[in-house]
């Protein structure tokens, strides 16, 4: 069986408790992976100090609410998609799947230039105080910059 039959297989004729195992645990072991990325990375700058500690608070929204961007996408894609592979519509959902994916980049990209041009204000209004806006600013400016690889992550469309 190709690895196409195997995915039309598991989405459309397997056992559903199946079909959830197969998917769900590599969904819950990333997740996973990303709270303990999240800890790690908060043990280690807690070690720096109480203003580097809390810039990396102050940036945590931001980043936040870029990968909600990222699924926004990705799941209501992924539930289209589902519909239109239902109906055997796999021309139109190869469409929508590319379609999504480069709406949500571009729409990632105008946020994060956004927010890199509006940043003082950006975290300022997250709470950040003048003692920690100088390394909030440092890190946002790595973490933002990076976050397009986020986006693109949490789309999650597999064809």
């Amino acid at each position: 069986m190709t690895e196409k039959s195997n995915r039309i297989y598991l989405l459309g004729e397997a056992d559903v408790a199946s079909a959830l195992l197969k998917l769900g645990i590599p969904t819950m072991v990333g997740m996973l992976i990303s709270a303990l990325y999240n800890a790690i990375d908060a043990y280690f700058v807690g070690g720096l100090g109480m203003s580097q500690m809390g810039a990396v608070s102050v940036v945590f929204p931001i980043v936040q609410i870029i990968i909600g961007l990222g699924m926004m996408f990705g799941a209501g894609a992924s539930s289209y998609i589902s519909r239109l592979l239902g109906k055997g519509d796999n021309e139109q959902a190869n469409k929508t799947a590319s379609t999504s994916l480069f709406s949500g980049l571009l729409v990632g990209a105008i946020i994060i230039v956004g927010i890199m041009v509006f940043l003082d204000t950006v975290l300022t209004s997250l709470g950040a105080t003048e003692t920690i806006l100088p390394y909030a600013k440092a890190y946002a400016r790595i973490y933002v910059t990076g976050s397009i690889i986020l986006v693109s992550c949490k789309l999650s469309i597999k064809k």
